[in-house]
């Protein structure tokens, strides 16, 4: 087997240079860090984890709680993290909490991870979080109060499209929440709807609020787009909480005789993938999830080696309109 003296001594560097290079320092000269990953490579060398790990008392391990699966923003924003993180010598894994939960906590905690970042909107037991901090395990999107916070800031974007769909001449507006009324409010996507419509006089405004919180995106939105159809069918634009629920809405619509933007203008939020391709292409809240993810990766490692505070960022959203909305028909 390789060792990492023989790297040094065929690179003309110290053993220190190679485990700088390894781990990504800054500290080495570009010409010099050319040099130890051409023998690296050359040599086959493979650095042994396990040695390192009980030198550093690290694991090199971060983990992403995840609920909703099968919402392709999570995933995006993972995969980020996992393509930072993988360049600075960590792994990352996917801890999918959407059933079985005390089991999978208590995975969690047995595996000692170094970092662990948080997509779920549910509440964590106090022990297990108090276990997390008692380890060293890096927090990120949970609470201020232990650790880094990544969010966005939807105002501006929510504002936009509502004077957008106003200037058009839509009165009779929706909102199909993911949330009950106090997340809705408490989410300022919600309190910013609230706000506006207030502001531009619509001649009707609805709130459809949800509170099956084991509930996936998509199907919100086809259940809370059934009641809209029956409760409020003069509707002519709908907000929805994200685009996965904005596509379910979509379906739901359609399946009531409603094209879209036809006779009603939908609008998603996280610009993920699939709401490009669409027919009709899908007008929503545009977020950085590449620069949110990178962030979130180098934030928890440099909190790792170097002992960095943590930080509080909100990313500005902004408004992306396409083909689902339109002037609605006179």
């Amino acid at each position: 087997m390789v060792t990492r003296r023989e790297v040094a001594m065929m690179a003309g560097v110290s053993e220190g240079t190679v485990s700088n290079v390894i781990n990504g320092k800054p500290c080495v000269k570009p010409e010099k860090r050319d040099r130890v990953w051409e023998i690296i490579h050359q040599l086959r060398y493979v650095p042994n984890q396990t040695a390192r790990n009980l030198v550093t008392s690290r694991s090199s391990h971060i983990g992403i709680a995840i609920y909703e699966t099968t919402n392709p923003y999570h995933m995006e924003v993972a995969k980020k993290i996992e393509e930072t993180a993988i360049k600075r010598g960590y792994i990352v894994s996917l801890f999918m909490l959407d059933n079985n939960m005390p089991d999978k906590l208590k995975a969690i905690s047995e595996r000692r991870l170094d970092g662990l970042v948080n997509f779920m909107t549910n509440q964590y037991p106090d022990e297990f979080i108090e276990g997390l901090k008692e380890r060293g395990t890096v927090l990120v999107n949970f609470d201020a109060s232990v650790g880094s916070v990544f969010s966005y800031d939807y105002r501006a974007a929510t504002k936009e499209l509502l004077e957008t769909v106003h200037r058009m001449g839509h009165r009779d507006i929706a909102y199909i929440s993911n949330f009950d009324e106090a997340g809705f409010m408490a989410d300022n996507r919600g309190k910013q709807f609230v706000e506006t419509t207030a502001a531009l006089s619509f001649d009707r405004v609805e709130i459809y609020y949800n509170h099956d919180f084991d509930a996936p995106s998509d199907e919100i939105g086809q259940t809370l787009a059934k009641k809209l159809l029956c409760d409020f069918p003069e509707a002519t634009a709908v907000f929805c909480t994200n685009d996965l629920a904005a596509i379910g809405c979509m379906r739901t619509l359609a399946e009531g005789g409603k094209l879209v933007p036809r006779d009603i203008s939908v609008i998603g939020c996280d610009d993920i993938n699939i709401s490009r391709i669409l027919y009709p292409s899908l007008t929503t809240i545009a977020v950085d999830k590449q620069q949110q993810g990178a962030d979130i990766a180098d934030n928890i490692i440099d909190r790792i080696e170097n002992g960095s505070a943590p930080v509080r960022k909100m990313y500005k959203a902004k408004a992306i309109l396409r083909e689902s909305v339109a002037p609605p028909r006179k």
